[in-house]
């Protein structure tokens, strides 16, 4: 398949496509086809009815094996399940073999639990996928789970022009060269070079003298999320993978580490909305959809609850009928101050720039209290003048002053205990073994909101109390 244009060319081939489809034209759809990078084929067939995207995917398969696994990786998940789930054991099979070690594995781990078995007891079968179980042995969401096996390693007493010889050799064979890894005699890695530096060398010498022995490396169990964080931090295009021996047994490149960060940011975007990526694959099961998301209703439904029920708590201590109109200004920003700084607070910890055993944690919570304390008064004067406003027209008699103290102390307080939650509980979650992103939803709303209604009742009983005893 050859390198397509522009997104304009591509919305046209889109329409020749499906025009030939509908006139059976297979053999004219598959030189189109030919013409057309597999991304690009997979985005002309988001446009397409699923019976559309089958059909093209068949003649895929059938004219080019090699691009059908990239194309299919490349769609969204339902689409992909869309696809894989009317293709016979043999088609899967043909699939996966294919496809490279890497690339199979992910389309193996793209599948629900229950596709993915039946998938598994078809190539238990096959020996060429000795390589594919191998990877399986490893954790979901590990270096080692994603990592490519075909790389390029030689000893550090290679001479540069030897080693020339060999990238050339086997350059076809490996996808991406970037970066030439030294081993020693037992295969452990000691060092790396660029391709660029080692072009430049003198053909004397040898990968011993040339590598560079401070190495960025993980270890086969590390997390995908931490090596796509060395990876950006230290501008790489793929990282070695060692094992317990610090033998390589594989890289983790480019293509790979974007396709981490796309991944991770979808799964904290659903975590924070307070669901799953699950969905992605479910949408069209309104049964599936409403199961992934119930426990956070529920557990939403209950905290409300719970305010429900502090609000009834204190309806009989004073008039209710002002005080009740103030109760979603004070949940309604602390929901949204809390989301603000928990979502802050989750993207500093998925990329790194918050490092929970540093000194960075403390100038983050220090740094939202700030913010909080601004944000707080800021908004705590606006509503004593509108209380107060509230007060004269209504005729209120309880008493203006405990009123307005009532309501603006309750929201700097609810505004400040918002920012430290927001900022805190997506940190003790990471601490404890959790991914911060669930806290970052439901749950800092949820705890928000409790909290904010038994500031303000409390408060307001105390400040009544005060006018009833003076």
């Amino acid at each position: 398949m050859e390198v397509s244009t522009t997104s304009r060319s591509a919305e046209l081939q889109g329409r020749t496509v499906r025009r030939l489809l509908r006139r059976g034209a297979r053999g004219r759809i598959s030189k189109v086809l030919a013409k057309i990078r597999p991304e690009d084929v997979a985005f002309m067939l988001r446009t397409f009815t699923p019976l559309e995207q089958f059909e093209i995917f068949k003649i895929l398969v059938s004219d080019f094996g090699d691009a059908a696994p990239s194309v299919l990786l490349e769609l969204d998940p339902q689409a992909r399940l869309g696809i894989l789930s009317q293709l016979t054991p043999d088609q899967v099979a043909q699939l996966l073999d294919s496809a490279k070690v890497d690339d199979a594995v992910s389309l193996l781990d793209s599948l629900p639990e229950d596709l993915k078995e039946q998938v598994l007891a078809i190539v238990d079968l096959e020996d060429r996928f000795s390589d594919v179980q191998a990877h399986l042995v490893y954790d979901d969401d590990t270096a080692g789970r994603i990592m490519d096996t075909e790389f390029m390693a030689l000893t550090e007493d290679t001479l540069v022009q030897e080693a020339i010889e060999r990238v050339r050799e086997f350059a076809q064979e490996v996808e991406m060269i970037s970066y030439l890894y030294v081993v020693d005699k037992n295969d452990r890695l000691v060092g790396v070079t660029p391709l660029r530096n080692l072009l430049l060398a003198q053909p004397s010498q040898t990968l011993g003298e040339l590598m560079n022995a401070s190495i960025v490396q993980v270890h086969t169990d590390a997390d995908q999320e931490e090596v796509a964080q060395l990876a950006s931090r230290y501008d790489l295009l793929a990282i070695p993978v060692v094992d317990g021996e610090n033998r390589l047994a594989g890289i983790v490149t480019i293509d790979d580490i974007v396709d981490i960060f796309k991944e991770e940011a979808t799964e904290d975007f659903y975590k924070m909305a307070g669901t799953s990526d699950d969905e992605l694959v479910y949408q069209d099961r309104s049964f599936k959809v409403a199961g992934i998301r119930l426990p956070w209703i529920l557990f939403n439904l209950v905290g409300l609850l719970g305010a429900g029920i502090l609000t009834t708590r204190f309806e009989q201590a004073f008039d209710m009928a002002v005080l009740v109109g103030f109760i979603p200004v004070i949940m309604g920003m602390a929901g949204n101050i809390g989301s603000q700084t928990s979502t802050i607070a989750v993207r500093g910890l998925a990329t790194g720039r918050l490092n929970p055993g540093s000194g960075e944690i403390r100038t983050f919570l220090w740094q939202q209290l700030k913010v909080g304390s601004l944000l707080g008064i800021t908004c705590a004067a606006l509503v004593a003048l509108a209380s107060l406003g509230i007060a004269q027209l209504t005729d209120y008699s309880a008493g203006r002053l405990e009123l307005v103290l009532a309501v603006s102390l309750s929201l700097l307080a609810t505004v400040l205990l918002a920012s430290l939650n927001g900022a805190l509980i997506p940190v003790l979650f990471q601490r404890i073994g959790f991914d911060p992103a669930v806290a970052s939803g439901p749950l800092v709303t949820t705890a928000n909101d409790v909290l904010g209604v038994l500031i303000y009742f409390s408060l307001t009983t105390a400040l009544f109390r005060l006018m009833v005893a003076g």
